[in-house]
């Protein structure tokens, strides 16, 4: 457990995940009084400029999302070398734990998951954020079994370099990134529909479609290789489930869902038989798991297919009435079986839950959890907590202890006769409501700045615990959350990038994303063009996009030579355009990798180069066209 503070606010309690990038800890905010989870970027990173620059951008936009189904990110923020992001805590499992120790999942809970998941994604598609790294690692599930998607700063984070270049967590996101995330190409909407659709296919079959003893293996099979449908690996799957697997994970983007709405709308039409339950699917699973063949070749006593392949059972009421009868008999030697192992286990070690603030059930209730057992000591006047909530526990919060303990807790009578209940933090109505409870009337309300949410009451007067007489008026102040600033954008043009951070930074600025392009004015990896102007007034905390020098521009004497492309020679409707492009320079250039039509006709492509040349057209790595191209005079032939 870690005692360390950050930003004065977060107090790190202990870790609670390590993956590729970063570490998770349990922390608690000292400002709102909420524990919190908070994802810090690992050291290996904090070189790498550029990746810290997309991580931060990405978090501060998948900040801005609000959805039931999405990780609620609230700050973001950097102390020193230490990156992080501050997230809602959810208490729960991680979907690909679920996968490993249950294996194949009923379809009918692999798809409200994965309708969940279309719906947050929509949501974030809608707000121009795609995710880019959907998989089981990054899905969580709550108690309740509600489905949040995190990781949407991260994801767009990594590149290429990064994939292949970190460790073996990072590298293992490959098993569901699209085909032109494996080769590098144009990523929309639709990659994250299609890694949800490998999901989906894990949940439903226990494993990945696509596997090897590298990422670039896996990468190659995403591009080539067609996937095994999930009816050939588990029975049972209905056709129109698999019809949403396959569409979802088509190599083509164009084949696929057009949004992640049409994907939900799909899967919202999905039929289910009303005799499909948690025990069919097991006993389907065991079927086809554990076949025990009767003579003559069958492995069904009483039974057949229906039209969407799954088994039906038709059991008498006989054989009904023993089931129960033998369940009803067990359930007496199952409970004296679990009394004498338990007997016989010596107590574990638990952490200590915090149920400050929590009812006497309420508390007794997630003390149960632990093994613990929870007894009143004493009650007590209290101006944070109304009455009959819990005050205070010992032993305190997160600390360890063996299950069996009794966990000693204070109950609050509310406010001593006379006294002034607390109400800062509480929201307006709220406050207003606990005062009024306790004889006290509203006096004036005020607003102010500050780092507390909008509409929470940030002082009172008199204070708590002022004694004071019933129908005295209390004035509250109400926080109009934090003031917007403006500043001034500085002159960057002829820094160098530290320079021009620490310029931005004295205005209480931020560096946003960093451009390249060639200068022969000024010299390289100096500042050439800035997104706002010098001089202009913008908020604070506004992030200025800047363009670095490349050095002089090579290209000053190329051309540019227009190139006409007809689809007729196209084997697909949906191919893949490669254009080869040389010059007198004797380097030939790949410049082109996109999906194209072939409906669509024909295009002109606009190619730049000097002296003589050619240009090759390739239709799914086909040459099917090479033209001689003269760049000074424009002639193409």
């Amino acid at each position: 457990m870690s005692s360390r503070t950050l930003a004065g606010r977060y107090e790190l309690l202990e870790k609670i995940g390590d993956g590729g990038m970063a570490v998770v800890y349990k922390a608690r905010c000292r400002l709102l009084n909420r524990y919190v989870a908070i994802k810090i970027l690992k050291p290996e990173f904090v070189k790498d400029i550029k990746f810290i620059e997309n991580f931060r951008r990405e978090s501060q936009a998948a900040a801005s999302l609000s959805h039931p189904n999405i990780v609620n990110v609230y700050d973001v923020g950097r102390e020193g070398n230490i990156n992080y992001i501050v997230m809602e805590l959810i208490e729960g499992q991680v979907l690909s734990d679920i996968i490993k120790e249950r294996g194949p999942l009923p379809y009918g809970e692999a798809i409200s998951i994965t309708k969940q998941i279309a719906s947050a994604l929509s949501h974030a598609h809608k707000n121009h954020i795609i995710h880019r790294d959907v998989k089981p690692h990054n899905i969580l599930l709550t108690e309740d079994g509600i489905a949040k998607i995190t990781d949407f700063g991260i994801a767009k984070a990594v590149n290429a370099a990064t994939i292949v270049g970190r460790t073996e967590t990072v590298m293992g996101s490959v098993h569901y990134f699209s085909p032109e995330q494996a080769r590098g190409g144009y990523v929309d909407e639709k990659s994250d529909i299609y890694s949800l659709g490998i999901v989906l296919y894990e949940m439903l079959t226990g494993r990945v479609p696509f596997d090897g003893e590298n990422p670039v293996a896996v990468a190659m099979k995403h591009l080539n290789e067609e996937m095994v449908p999930p009816s050939k690996i588990i029975k049972g799957i209905p056709p129109d489930v698999e019809a949403i697997v396959m569409k979802a994970s088509n190599k083509y983007q164009t084949n696929r869902y057009k949004s992640a709405d049409d994907m939900l709308e799909a899967l919202n039409r999905v039929g289910f038989s009303p005799a499909y339950n948690d025990l069919d699917a097991t006993i389907t699973m065991n079927l086809v798991n554990n076949p025990e063949p009767k003579q003559g070749g069958s492995n069904r006593e009483e039974g057949d297919k229906d039209l969407r392949g799954k088994r039906k059972f038709r059991l008498n009421k006989v054989k009904v009435a023993a089931i129960v009868l033998a369940l009803f008999l067990a359930i007496p030697a199952s409970q004296l079986i679990l009394s004498a192992i338990k007997a016989g286990t010596s107590p574990a070690e638990v952490p200590v839950p915090d149920v400050v603030g929590m009812t006497i059930d309420q508390g007794t209730a997630e003390l149960d959890k632990y093994g613990l057992v929870l007894e009143v000591d004493k009650e007590v006047y209290s101006t944070d907590y109304g009455e009959g909530l819990i005050v205070s526990q010992d032993p305190v919060a997160e600390m360890v202890v063996k299950t069996g303990k009794t966990i000693k807790v204070n109950i609050s009578k509310g406010s001593e006769e006379g006294t002034v209940p607390n109400v800062i933090g509480r929201t307006l109505s709220d406050g207003v409501f606990l005062l009024e409870s306790y004889g006290y009337i509203k006096g004036g309300v005020s607003e102010d700045y500050s780092e507390m949410p909008m509409g929470v009451i940030i002082k009172q007067s008199p204070d708590a615990g002022t004694e004071a007489d019933a129908g005295t008026s209390v004035s509250l102040v109400v926080s109009l959350g934090e003031k917007v600033v403006t500043t001034t954008v500085p002159d960057l043009l002829g820094l160098d990038v530290n320079k021009a951070r620490a310029a931005l930074e004295r205005e209480d600025l931020s560096l946003g994303e960093i451009g390249y392009a060639p200068s022969n004015t000024y010299k390289q990896n100096l500042v050439i063009g800035q997104s706002h102007t010098p001089g202009s007034s913008v908020d604070s905390k506004t992030s200025i996009n800047i363009t670095i020098s490349t050095g002089p521009d090579d290209s000053a004497g190329s051309k540019v030579v227009e190139i006409p492309i007809s689809y007729s020679a196209a084997q697909n409707e949906v191919f893949y355009l490669t254009v080869m492009v040389s010059d007198s320079t004797g380097v030939t250039t790949p410049i082109n990798y996109e999906q194209r039509i072939k409906s669509n006709g024909s295009e002109v492509f606009n190619v730049t180069g000097s002296g003589k040349g050619s240009v090759k057209i390739y239709f799914d790595n086909a040459l099917v066209r090479e033209y001689t191209v003269n760049f000074d005079s424009g002639e193409v032939s």
